[in-house]
């Protein structure tokens, strides 16, 4: 930097991973400033309190509201470029408004693990092994002595352009030999770039499908809109061809040299993904979602970030990935509540992508076949093109739903006789059975049968469940796991029982009922391990015969063509919740699990166990549809003033005391009411359903308004107080703006 552009320039303003909505100020000393040319995104390390931290900077400024006397200089600059773009720098400048959330916080959660932590963004390297002219003329007959040599120099020899330290770890060569065999002069190493997250996949195995008139309209209106910010929301019934809709138009895009992001809400969901677009693609493709290692996140995120990355597909944290030529963001199952983060940066990755976009000048693609109360709003107001998709792709049809009579009945392990007639029909015409409970574990609650007493979290207020296969009571809360008790703490009766049922239980139970048939559980016990899903998934598609058995994991997106047959064990879960979003919710998983079914030629049916046969949103749903239950949910959310209508911030504040989280928000409100808008509406404090949870006590007060400007004014005003407030307490606050729980 010249010594004009130093006197221009003698500040930074950088971010830090601290608790604190604010920049700080640095000097840049005059032997870095010389030599470097500091950019926005770069990192630093600067001087902190007693240590120092690895900060990044947000801008360069001529000036410093600080007494330039008490600003320290940067300790070492740590990047020769950015490595947060212009683009994104301003979305995560963007998100802290928002959200009003740390500045620092927000630009490190879009960071991966290891930039975070300082290391380097390069690729890693790694070795490449080639033969040498005497190892071409030796014959593998030479080493039969030592085979794992023979085996590693055999490999080599049938990969002339090199074979990399990545493929021999996949070949399970062993090191060791390779360093044998370079001492004697039949091999020799050379260290080189590893930049193999991203595989081609030039074998398109699939021909495409014929696009039906409602899918070719949609592909046609896409592509219409690819060069320009536009948001289209795909609302097709399941197993309609919605990701054939957007390969369609990936396909162009990919043509035409675009990136494209496609997001999935569950790491369960990213194995079919990659394999439906391998068979389609010829291009790169990375996997970003928080199963991998930090350095294979880390080789991802570069890989997109260099632009060869052709599609990334990831998770929530994936709308932060960087992509110089992005051309279309893909937001598949929409609705799903995994998109937004419920700890710390409380962002919705949907609206964040829409932001995106919008600044990218991109299309957006919501696509579901329970859209979002938001989204449907967004589409009924225009703002969103609505592209319906309804009828089923191919020649399969939409199962019939049939509600099954609980009251008074004698139920099987929870099973009504109907339901247990209609799985072993099923079952000998040699076609699948789903089973959804969204309960994992195998029970929820360990009770005495002699004096009462039941198994109870002793940091949260909530009962622990039991896990008999790992032999131990979990609270799924918190994460407190114990040895599972045969005695009973209270009374030492040895009389303890289980009440409620889990899917680990119902996988025992139908383990007996059905003892010559498959039974595979999914759910996020069985799914722990690195390719789980994918292992079962692929279980699933080898048998013919087949029970499976699983939470919600199951209800999302997944096409499975031999299940014919779906049951609820619990339809009411979530009829009668405190939460205004409870009915949304039990209507969107409703009608996801039951579009498992029949998703090939095969007719499917789905049963619905219920003690609420006649409930009004059972029935609509059932004779209805989604959409119309949901147009009568809106009108009802409408009347009584609630989201989407209006919007909503949550103030949550948690302390070990069980009274001063209550009596923080209880002082904030009676200091800041006067000064908000009159159309600012408060409710609370109040506590939440769980009161305590991981030993903090918690007490909510939520805010709501028409409009956004006075609903963000206000919450400037509480952070800043709230802020203050805590400085000497040991009192957490967060602040989540458009909650998805209110509780």
């Amino acid at each position: 930097m010249s010594e004009a552009l130093l006197t221009l320039a003698p500040y930074i303003k950088v971010a830090l991973p601290v608790p604190m909505r604010t920049l700080f100020d640095y000097k840049v000393p005059k032997a870095i400033a010389l030599r470097h040319e500091l950019k926005p995104g770069m990192r630093v390390k600067v001087p902190f309190g007693k240590s120092s931290r690895l900060g990044v900077i947000v801008a360069l400024s001529d000036h410093s509201e600080w007494d330039p006397e008490q600003v320290k200089p940067l300790t070492s600059l740590h990047d020769k470029s950015p490595v947060i773009s212009a683009e994104l720098m301003a979305l995560c400048e963007w998100a802290a408004r928002y959200y009003h959330h740390p500045i620092g916080d927000v630009i490190f959660h879009a960071l991966p693990v290891l930039l975070r932590k300082g290391e380097n963004a390069e690729f890693r390297t790694e070795n490449w092994w080639f033969t040498t002219e005497k190892g071409r003329a030796t014959s593998l007959e030479q080493l039969s002595r030592a085979p794992r040599q023979q085996d590693f120099l055999k490999a080599v020899q049938q990969h002339p352009n090199g074979l990399s330290q990545h493929a021999a770890s996949v070949l399970d060569l062993a090191p060791s030999a390779a360093k044998v065999l370079e001492e004697k002069g039949l091999l020799r190493k050379e260290p080189r770039s590893f930049n193999k997250g991203g595989e081609k996949h030039a074998h398109q195995t699939q021909v495409p499908p014929t696009l039906n008139v409602e899918q070719m309209r949609a592909t046609e209106h896409l592509l219409d809109y690819r060069n320009q910010f536009h948001v289209a929301l795909l609302d097709g019934v399941t197993g309609s061809g919605k990701t054939e809709v957007f390969l369609r138009v990936m396909e162009r895009l990919i043509e035409e040299g675009k990136q494209i992001l496609v997001m999935v809400p569950e790491i369960g969901l990213t194995p079919q993904t990659l394999k439906r677009f391998e068979i389609r693609f010829n291009t790169d493709i990375v996997l970003m979602h928080s199963n991998m290692s930090d350095r294979e996140r880390l080789d991802a995120w570069l890989l997109a970030a260099s632009g060869h990355a052709k599609i990334i597909i990831g998770t929530r944290s994936a709308a932060f990935i960087p992509a110089p030529n992005l051309g279309l963001i893909v937001i598949d199952e929409e609705h799903d509540t995994s998109y937004k983060q419920h700890e710390g940066f409380r962002y919705h990755a949907r609206d964040l992508a829409i932001k995106r976009a919008q600044a990218l000048d991109i299309p957006v693609l919501l696509a579901s076949a329970t859209p979002s109360y938001e989204s449907l709003t967004n589409a009924l107001q225009k703002r969103f093109a609505w592209l319906k998709l309804r009828q089923r792709a191919g020649n399969a049809h939409i199962p019939v739903m049939e509600r099954v009579d609980l009251r008074g009945k004698t139920l099987v392990h929870g099973f009504s006789e109907q339901a247990l007639a209609s799985m072993k029909l099923c079952l000998e015409r040699k076609e699948q059975v789903l089973v959804f409970l969204n309960r994992r574990g195998y029970a929820p609650t360990l009770m005495c049968h002699q004096c009462g007493w039941i198994a109870a979290c002793d940091h949260c207020d909530v009962n622990l469940t039991v896990h008999k296969r790992a032999n131990k009571l979990h609270c799924h809360h918190c994460d407190a796991q114990k040895a599972l008790i045969h005695t009973c703490p209270e009374c030492q009766s040895e009389a303890l029982f289980t009440v409620g049922e889990g899917t680990e239980q119902i996988e025992t139970q139908l383990s007996t009922l059905f003892k010559d048939t498959p039974i595979l559980r999914i759910d996020r016990d069985s799914t722990q391990r690195k390719s789980a899903m994918a292992k079962l998934t692929q279980k699933i598609h080898e048998h013919d015969q087949a029970i499976l058995i699983g939470t919600q994991m199951l209800a999302k997106g997944h096409h499975f063509p031999n299940v014919t047959l779906v049951i609820i064990m619990d339809a009411d879960a979530g009829l009668f919740s405190s939460d205004f979003r409870g009915m949304e919710r039990t209507a969107q998983l409703i009608t996801q699990v039951a579009g498992r079914a029949g998703r090939a030629k095969k007719p499917g049916h789905v049963l619905l166990q219920t003690y609420h046969p006649d409930h009004a949103a059972i029935e609509c749903l059932c004779n209805l549809g989604y959409e119309h239950f949901a147009i009568d949910g809106l009108a009802e959310r409408k009347s009584l003033s609630l989201p989407p209508f209006y919007h909503q911030v949550i103030v949550r504040a948690e302390s070990g005391n069980e009274q001063e989280a209550m009596q923080l928000l209880s002082a904030m409100r009676n200091d800041l009411e006067p000064f908000f808008a009159k159309d600012v509406y408060l409710v609370g404090p109040y506590t939440a359903i769980i009161v305590r949870k991981a030993g903090q006590h918690r007490a909510l007060i939520s805010i709501k308004a028409a409009q956004r400007a006075p609903l963000h004014q206000a919450t400037q005003m509480m952070t800043n107080w709230l802020e203050q407030s805590t400085k000497q307490h040991r009192i957490r606050f967060a602040i989540d703006v458009d909650p998805l729980e209110t509780y």
